[in-house]
C-alpha cells in the first residue's frame, strides 16, 4: 500500500531528522526516503542504516499511520533476518499496535519499536 502524500511527507520527514539526530553517535548514517535507494544492505534498502567503524549495526524502518499493518509484516520479517538489530519507528500513539502485530507474527524478540511525535504549536 502506498502512502499518501501527507504520510510520505512525515516518513521521509521523520527519515532525514534520524539521519540529521543520530550521526553525532555513530560513524555513518544512511537513509533511503521515498524511492530513493542510496544505500542498501544486504540487497535491503531500509529506510535508515547505522554504521559504527565500517561496520552496520543497525537498520531502521519507519512506519506512518497508514503503514503499521499486517501486510508490513513480510517486509519486517526480512529487515529482521539481515543479522542487525531493526527498529521500527512508529507515531507515539500506533506503539502498541505495532507491537501487537509483532508478537502475532513472531517478531517481538526480533523487532525493537521506537516512536516519534510530531508536535505543532500554532
Amino acid at each position: 500500500m502506498e502512502r499518501s502524500t501527507d504520510e510520505q511527507f512525515l516518513h521521509d520527514w521523520v527519515i532525514r531528522r534520524i539521519q540529521g539526530k543520530y550521526s553525532r553517535l555513530y560513524s555513518d548514517v544512511h537513509i533511503n526516503p521515498g524511492s530513493e535507494k542510496n544505500f542498501e544492505h544486504m540487497g535491503k534498502y531500509p529506510d535508515a542504516v547505522f554504521i559504527n567503524y565500517g561496520q552496520v549495526v543497525q537498520v531502521v524502518e519507519v512506519e506512518t499511520k497508514e503503514t503499521i499493518n499486517e501486510g508490513r509484516v513480510g517486509k519486517w520479517k526480512e529487515l529482521s533476518e539481515l543479522g542487525v538489530k531493526l527498529s521500527l519507528l512508529v507515531p507515539k500513539d500506533l506503539q502498541g499496535d505495532a507491537r501487537d502485530i509483532c508478537w502475532k507474527n513472531g517478531l517481538a524478540a526480533k523487532v525493537n519499536i521506537g516512536s516519534f511525535d510530531v508536535e505543532l504549536n500554532i
